[in-house]
């Protein structure tokens, strides 16, 4: 219906040709008619009329052609002015603008104290754990693996049934694994920075690993002679290196996570750190959304209310063409009846066309200018 180009910053007008040019057909339909009125009016004994007589009293139809026009163009526009309401949801938009306002605010309020509280100080602490997690951690998971298949073996080589191997096999590498991390702390708050006492409490430390798992191989040992006595003379019945595998295991990982794993404090800390930049950045995401969605509706709202503006502006327009038109019919009419009476039906005009045409009843005279700003 409309035709409407609208490059960027710059406002064009609607443009409706199908009623465009309903109207000029309609013109040129009615000129011709009120020729024709104007043809019979100049038959009349203008002489004999009253002094009141004024050309309004004879022009009443072409006054009410030119009405229906400006009702159809009513009829038409006021139709596309609902529907345009309708899609763009005016109201709404304004209050939704307020809501994601509000929240904008809110989330402001969230946002600044969390900013004045933040410390990123403990953002040094960054390569230290990091180094930990994802390098030293899986370091002591590959260690723990490779004890896992030597037990497993070893355990499996001594006799017994599988199962058992298999669980004492996982139960070691657990113990070793939580044992490695439990020792250095104990160490540490222990022996201070004392050399000698570190040494001597690691050994300490070392003891139950050598009992326990000299125990688990000793035990394995007496089951296999006791269910094949003529293995002894085969075997190694010592229960060394069951128990070597295991105290080496934890030897390493003791001192990798001595000399390489940051302190409780130091984890928390980070820790702390991390969450509060992951909190600040996803609220800060919010925000900005927010902001992104609030940027978008302002030139929407704007240009529904452009559209709505351009549609009352059509109307304006094309009310102003019909009174110019009506006018035109007019002067032809009066133009006319003059030739035709040799001018004896000028009694019948005042001069002035304002008051000899009754005027239309229009819509659309009254819109305001758009502030597109």
């Amino acid at each position: 219906m409309f035709g409407n180009k609208t490059p960027k910053n710059i406002i064009t007008r609607f443009v409706d040709t199908e009623l465009a040019k309903y109207i000029q057909d309609k013109d040129l339909q009615y000129r011709e008619v009120h020729l024709k009125t104007a043809n019979k009016l100049s038959t009349l004994d203008f002489k004999s009329m009253p002094n009141t007589t004024r050309i309004a009293d004879f022009i009443g139809s072409l006054v009410s052609d030119y009405q229906h026009l400006v009702d159809t163009v009513n009829t038409k526009l006021s139709g596309d002015v609902k529907k345009m309401e309708g899609q763009s949801h005016i109201s709404n938009m304004e209050d939704k603008l307020q809501n994601i306002d509000r929240k904008i605010e809110d989330m402001n309020n969230i946002i600044t104290p969390l900013k004045g509280k933040f410390d990123d100080t403990d953002k040094k602490h960054k390569p230290e754990v990091q180094k930990w997690f994802y390098l030293f951690i899986p370091i002591l998971i590959l260690i723990a693996s490779m004890e896992f298949i030597s037990n497993f073996d070893a355990l499996n080589t001594l006799g017994g049934s599988r199962v058992s191997s298999f669980g004492l096999a996982i139960l070691s590498v657990i113990s070793i694994y939580w044992y490695a991390h439990f020792t250095p702390d104990k160490i540490r708050t222990l022996a201070g920075d004392n050399i000698k006492k570190q040494i001597l409490l690691f050994f300490l430390f070392l003891i139950p690993i050598v009992l326990v798992f000299g125990f688990f191989s000793s035990m394995r040992i007496q089951y296999m002679l006791a269910m094949s006595p003529e293995l002894a003379e085969v075997y190694d019945t010592s229960p060394l290196v069951f128990t070597v595998i295991n105290v080496f295991a934890y030897t390493i990982s003791c001192w990798i996570i001595w000399a390489f794993k940051p302190s409780r404090g130091t984890i928390l800390k980070y820790k702390k750190y991390r969450n509060d930049v992951r909190e600040l950045t996803h609220l800060e995401a919010k925000r900005e959304a927010l902001c992104e969605e609030r940027a978008r509706l302002h030139p929407e709202l704007r240009q529904k209310l452009t559209d709505k503006y351009q549609i009352l502006l059509l109307g304006k327009q094309t009310e102003d063409d019909i009174v110019t038109r009506m006018r035109g019919c007019f002067e032809e009419f009066k133009m006319e009846l003059f030739l035709k009476t040799n001018g004896a039906c000028a009694p019948l005009f005042t001069g002035h066309i304002e008051d000899d045409l009754p005027k239309l009843k229009l819509n659309y005279q009254d819109i305001k200018p758009l502030n597109n700003k």
